[in-house]
């Protein structure tokens, strides 16, 4: 960056991101908390979002908390949204991170193998998106950023579970912008 100009301002926006404490998740976390985002940090281990969010603290100054949640379950997805609005007083950006990858041969592979994967993936999104955007409306402004892949549109061999459910991120994400 150029010494002296900020390029991005978040200011006073307050962002949750799903699979924040690790990986690309973290790393957007970093670059919001950079430009002034205050964070909930969404994780399914509750030492490591804690410890991410006191890291974001400790180098930006900002608020961030870290949550511990399964994105595949909507009671907890419900309580985190509950829980970021308590923390930050409101969300102006989702981003779903929170993701895994299953590789293996059809024949190699289980149902639950493949059902996993959906379930995190896809429905993972759905949920935290359902339990957040009521709040986005209300307010007349918020921005969603669902993680995807170019798995979403090409294909290759041994990663049929992770391709299909990046492939309905991307149609998900269409449906939602309608």
């Amino acid at each position: 960056m150029l010494p002296g100009i900020k390029l991005f301002d978040l200011t006073g926006k307050c962002a949750v991101i799903t699979g924040g404490s690790k990986g690309l998740g973290q790393a957007m976390a970093a670059g919001l908390a950079s430009a002034g985002a205050n964070l909930v940090l969404v994780s399914r281990n509750e030492s490591e979002a804690q410890t991410a969010a006191a890291q974001l603290v400790d180098e930006y100054g900002c608020q961030a908390f870290g949550f511990a949640a399964d994105v595949s379950s909507q009671s907890e997805m419900e309580l985190m949204a509950e829980s970021a609005l308590e923390s930050l007083g409101k969300i102006d950006i989702l981003i779903n991170s929170a993701g895994i990858n299953t590789r293996g041969s059809i024949e190699d592979l289980s149902y639950e193998d493949f059902s996993e994967v959906q379930r995190i993936n896809v429905d993972g999104i759905w949920l935290a998106c359902r339990a957040i955007l009521p709040h986005m409306k209300d307010r007349g402004y918020g921005r969603i950023i669902n993680m995807a892949s170019a798995l979403g549109l090409v294909a290759i061999p041994n990663r049929t579970p992770y391709a299909t459910s990046k492939g309905g991120v991307v149609q998900l994400t269409r449906a939602l912008a309608l």
